[in-house]
């Protein structure tokens, strides 16, 4: 049977990018529905080949000029990370007609081996899109369900893959058991040479119960009995992947700022809840992870949301050392944005503190408008700038 499409919220984002540069890459986590995408949106006026297959992997590593008269342009190559070979010989074929436009749809799913070989070699050449897995909006659009409540719980339990709704997964224990261990076996082992991959396996685990708090290295070191380098490196490959989003604290110096322990968050909360054995709306609600979980899921949607749109998100949080803060600062166009997340539906005038302090604290928010974000779908105006508004609304505006 043939898979649904799901409409995706950065169709238009691509569209328009295949018309500006020779060359255009899609990064993202594996099973995202990057390729699906770029064939649907391109039809079959490209010729396809993906570097998954260990014969099209060899010949593009060994003979990349045999490897792009073999398939032709214009030409979709999939996870091209494991050729970066490749990237010089394309640099020749775009520069013999530099004002033909996408001629060349890369897609990857480790963003920074891609992104240090587009930096070396195809500057100016490339454009560059990170596509997420589904957001609150494709999901809400597919399923019918427009409760927010509903939808976070949704993507707790059932995750925010794309195969899991086309093709209508049902096993999904089994199915995210397989996807981690595709991803270390290809990703994690062949591309990153990790040799101790049940240390690795215990590591995400660990990590993903600590998802919406302050990045603790040598505390995780400590519990799994490795260095703090190592612990650093293994941050750096999920992120990589796509599978983890480092949220840094607010500084007017952003030298100061990325010296700062960031903040953790999975780009979906279904793989958190099946690394943590929540499987149903009992267990998730009476969870001690709830709070972060809603937390996480809005940082992520909020990361989805612009990405989708082609745009570079500026997103911080706010901390002082006496603990006051807020959860997600958004920048745009010198405009700021305070966003508290709150699980459940009740509310507490002193869950704006963080916001208040930080107004007082930092020149730039005295004015800035201020949410609380939680599972109701009910809108309360506190005052002029400040408001009590759902997931939904919040991603709607």
């Amino acid at each position: 049977m043939e898979n649904i499409y799901l409409k995706r919220g950065i169709e238009k984002a691509f569209k328009q990018i295949i018309t500006e540069f020779p060359a255009v890459t899609v990064t993202g986590p594996r099973q995202a529905g990057k390729t699906t995408l770029i064939k649907h949106i391109l039809g079959k006026g490209y010729n396809y080949v993906t570097l998954d297959d260990f014969s099209a992997r060899r010949l593009a590593q060994t003979d990349p000029e045999m490897f792009l008269n073999t398939f032709k342009e214009k030409l979709i190559i999939d996870e091209a990370q494991y050729a970066p070979d490749l990237f010089p010989q394309i640099k020749m074929k775009i520069d013999e007609n530099p004002r033909e436009k996408g001629r060349f749809i890369i897609t990857g799913s480790q963003k920074f081996l891609l992104a240090e070989k587009f930096t070396e070699t195809l500057a100016g050449r490339v454009g560059i899109l990170n596509m997420e897995t589904l957001s609150l909006g494709e999901i809400s659009a597919f399923t019918g369900i427009k409760n927010g409540k509903e939808l976070f719980e949704n993507a707790c339990l059932r995750g925010t893959y794309p195969q899991v709704y086309s093709e209508n997964i049902t096993n999904l224990q089994r199915w995210y058991d397989t996807y981690i261990q595709t991803y270390l076996e290809r990703d994690v082992k062949t591309l990153y040479n990790v040799g101790d991959i049940t240390a690795f396996s215990a590591f995400y685990k660990i990590l993903s119960y600590r998802c919406g708090q302050i990045l603790n290295l040598s505390a995780i070191a400590a519990d799994i009995g490795v260095a703090v380098s190592t612990i650093k490196k293994w941050v750096s490959i999920l992120e990589a992947g796509g599978l983890i989003y480092l949220l840094y604290p607010y500084h007017a110096n952003t030298r100061t700022r990325l010296t700062k322990s960031p903040k953790v968050y999975f780009m979906d909360n279904g793989m958190v809840c099946r690394l943590n054995n929540i499987m149903d709306k009992k267990t998730l609600n009476t969870s001690p992870l709830l709070g972060y979980l809603f937390e996480n899921y809005c940082v992520s949607e909020a990361v989805k949301k612009i990405r989708n749109t082609g745009a570079r998100e500026t997103l911080f949080f706010y901390r002082t050392a006496k603990g006051a803060e807020v959860d997600l600062v958004i920048e745009k166009e010198g405009d700021f944005t305070l966003c508290e997340f709150k699980s459940g539906m009740r509310f507490d005038p002193g869950m704006f503190d963080g916001i208040k302090d930080a107004r007082v604290r930092i020149a730039a928010f005295s004015k800035s408008d201020a949410y609380m974000i939680n599972e109701s779908e009910e809108n309360r105006s506190i005052d002029e700038t400040t408001a009590v508004i759902g997931i939904r609304q919040f991603l709607e505006m």
